[in-house]
């Protein structure tokens, strides 16, 4: 949902997580496991990204199996924008603590930011369930609302905020969230009803101020709604939308100077809120100055052409990327491979088409065609676990397993809890001829995947059939 402080209030949500379960019966204030996650919430919270990474990384070799360490490496993940390195950490921490239903809203949240709206609604199948949302800590409704916000099943949004409602009733933040789901709905009388009665509650409550002023300026209720953009302006001074809007009223009032005035401290943001070159130029045409006029209103064609441009091409490569993606969860690979390469085409530096397409290759043994694949996410990101898995498993591939090794330690660092990267570095071991290393790997695996039993059978036979 729309506000300017959505991601520090998601910040300090995600930094006030209780803390849950340890890996080894420990207590939940277990010495070596509540240090690093405090220390690694205080740098997440001032803003030091990857020494939290680091951070809990490390943490990850004494306790693999605490969900913690992940969930809190795939916040500090997307906080620096490495959202699909946040959603490998979240998929961690959701298989190792699957009752954990805050990880799962969280991870949900991941999958939005990549437009993977199928995997996001997947992520949130468990709270139709009515018994099992509310199990679900208060403090995470508002983002689990957001969820369905942003995949516009907005009866579910709606559901959720009256759950938060009864537990909080006299809480600004409901009334905000609901008239903005009203806004999506198209039901605008329901939404102005709602920001009416969010600022009844809190008149420290500038979104809620700048979403009435909307819709009374749609409505031709201009004082009215000059008056509520007013206040949103004051309390955010900063936001050139709240300028913007307000400069539209000023505008439609006749009085260009305030418009022009309400502009000149964000006219550098035009070219990411194009209105406000707009908004200039009919000001200044207003005025008579025409030659200023046309300078902002050309500087609008502009800004509105690169973000027509920018939106096409995101459209061109998340539709096939998307497509692709529920292609193959119904097992069609062929299908979802000619979609991939169409994606790669488009953007030869996106990620997934490259990450799920050099999978395919390994997968196939076409270690040719991979090889430049994993090339090109080494370059997108070296510290990524997924790319270098993939790379560890190509050059297992290609019998080069000191090349092997080197990768698959490297991934060990953030996945020590992985049993298919042990049983490939136990092999990789024994193919080195290191057996003491190959035991341990092995070991480790089984500890992680007691079902398998080829695990089983490898463990025996590096330990000499014992």
């Amino acid at each position: 949902m729309p506000r300017s402080s959505f991601w520090l209030r998601l910040t300090a949500l995600c930094l006030s997580v209780s803390v849950v379960n340890t890996p080894y019966g420990a207590q939940s204030g277990a010495p070596g496991i509540d240090t690093p996650i405090a220390q690694a919430a205080n740098l997440i919270g001032a803003g030091h990204f990857q020494q939290a990474v680091d951070l809990l990384n490390r943490a990850k070799q004494d306790a693999p199996q605490d969900a913690r360490l992940y969930f809190y490496c795939g916040m500090a993940l997307s906080q620096s924008g490495r959202m699909p390195d946040a959603a490998a950490e979240l998929l961690e921490a959701v298989v190792l603590a699957p009752d954990r239903l805050e990880y799962r809203v969280f991870q949900a949240h991941i999958f939005v930011q990549l437009k993977q709206m199928s995997a996001a609604d997947a992520a949130l199948d468990v709270f139709k369930d009515a018994q099992v949302l509310e199990r679900l800590s208060t403090a995470w409704l508002r983002l689990l609302a957001d969820n369905y916000y942003r995949l516009a099943e907005t009866d579910l949004a709606l559901r959720v905020l009256d759950l938060w409602a009864k537990s909080d009733p006299n809480n600004a933040d409901i009334d905000l969230d609901r008239g903005q789901v009203y806004v999506l709905e198209g039901q605008p009388d329901l939404a102005l009803k709602c920001f009416q009665e969010s600022l009844e509650k809190s008149k420290q409550n500038a979104p809620a101020y700048f979403e009435l002023g909307r819709i009374l300026y749609a409505q031709n209720q201009l004082l009215p709604a000059k008056d509520a953009l007013l206040n949103a302006v004051r309390q955010d001074p900063n936001n050139p939308e709240y300028r913007s809007k307000l400069a539209s009223v000023n505008l439609s009032l006749g009085d260009a100077d305030a418009a022009i005035e309400c502009l000149i401290s964000v006219e550098s943001a035009g070219p990411k809120v194009p209105n406000i070159y707009y908004i200039l130029g009919r000001a200044y045409r207003k005025k008579g100055d025409m030659g200023r006029s046309d300078e902002y209103l050309a500087k609008f064609q502009q800004a509105t052409a690169a973000e027509r441009d920018r939106n096409d091409q995101v459209l061109a490569i998340d539709r096939p990327i998307a497509q692709a993606q529920r292609q193959l969860d119904q097992g069609h690979t062929a299908e979802a491979r000619a979609l991939f390469e169409k994606a790669s085409a488009i953007d030869p530096n996106r990620w997934e088409p490259n990450a799920y397409l050099a999978e395919m290759d390994i997968n196939s043994g076409n270690f040719d065609a991979a090889y430049p694949r994993l090339e090109k996410l080494q370059q997108i990101n070296p510290d990524s676990a997924v790319g270098n898995f993939l790379m560890a498993r190509y050059w297992f591939g290609k019998k080069d397993f000191r090349q092997a090794r080197v990768y698959g330690e490297k991934v060990k660092i953030s996945r020590p809890d992985n049993s298919e990267l042990r049983a490939m570095l136990g092999d990789i071991y024994t193919q080195l001829g290191e057996k003491e290393k190959a035991r341990q790997e092995y070991e480790e695996a089984v500890k992680l995947a007691p079902e398998r039993t080829d695990l089983r059978e490898r463990l025996e036979k590096a330990e000499g059939g014992k």
